[in-house]
């Protein structure tokens, strides 16, 4: 009787030992899981600001294209010119106030 009492301990012991290693084991790869989600949000932030700058360089692209029309369109090229001192003005006005 008192060896059944002492192997039912063993097993016991034997199961409580695998799952503080199986815990510890979890916090482990926890620990590495959440450093790794943390570089990953450090990547999409990077790459979320090198699309905006990308953005940003393909518009002045685009304007630098429209501002270098060809002789034939040089009145279209003054209008738009006079737009743009007008959004500028405007956004002069609005910093004014």
């Amino acid at each position: 009787m008192g060896t059944d009492f002492q192997q039912r301990l063993a097993r016991i012991r034997g199961r409580v030992e695998a799952v503080v290693q199986e815990n510890q084991t979890l916090k482990s790869e926890n620990l590495v899981l959440t450093q790794e989600l943390d570089e990953l949000k450090k990547t999409i932030a990077l790459q979320k600001n090198a699309l905006s700058e990308l953005k940003e360089e393909n518009k002045l692209i685009k304007l630098a294209k429209e501002m270098s029309m060809s002789g034939s369109d040089v009145h279209d090229l003054k209008i738009k010119i006079n737009e743009l001192v007008r959004d500028i003005d405007r956004c002069i006005d609005l910093l004014n106030e």
